[in-house]
């Protein structure tokens, strides 16, 4: 099966399957920061790491095609090609305003505070 045939219908379900690629995206991501990984992983080994997320007809074409829709996995991989994946591992360079984020780490009182507006402000009644 391919992605594309869950996709398609309901936009819900494409996420949760998207879901499924980051989590073994970023579990791929923390095992190159604990040096058990290189950045450049070699294709199959990413496309083995997400079938074994529930996704067993998994291919390199639905990996490509996930990058360009999925913008949490574009914040994880730098480039894709048949041989390799190259997994992003400045996680700095992914921030947009690092002044905020320096700031946040001071002031976690004040994130709680913007995070509790910004639930009331999507909030619906």
């Amino acid at each position: 099966m391919r992605l594309s045939e869950f996709a398609g219908d309901n936009p819900d379900r494409s996420s949760d399957l998207y879901a499924n690629v980051v989590t073994a995206l970023s579990l791929m991501q923390n095992q190159i920061k604990d040096k058990k990984l290189k950045a450049e992983i070699p294709t199959e080994l990413v496309l083995r790491y997400i079938r074994n997320t529930g996704m067993a007809g998994f291919s390199y074409q639905d990996l490509v095609a996930a990058n360009s829709q999925e913008p949490a996995m574009k914040s994880i991989v730098k480039n894709i090609t048949p041989d390799t994946v190259t997994v992003n591992t400045d996680t700095a360079a992914d921030v947009e305003n690092p002044d905020e984020v320096a700031q946040a780490v001071d002031n976690p009182e004040q994130v709680v505070s913007n995070m509790a507006k910004d639930a009331m402000a999507r909030r619906q009644d």
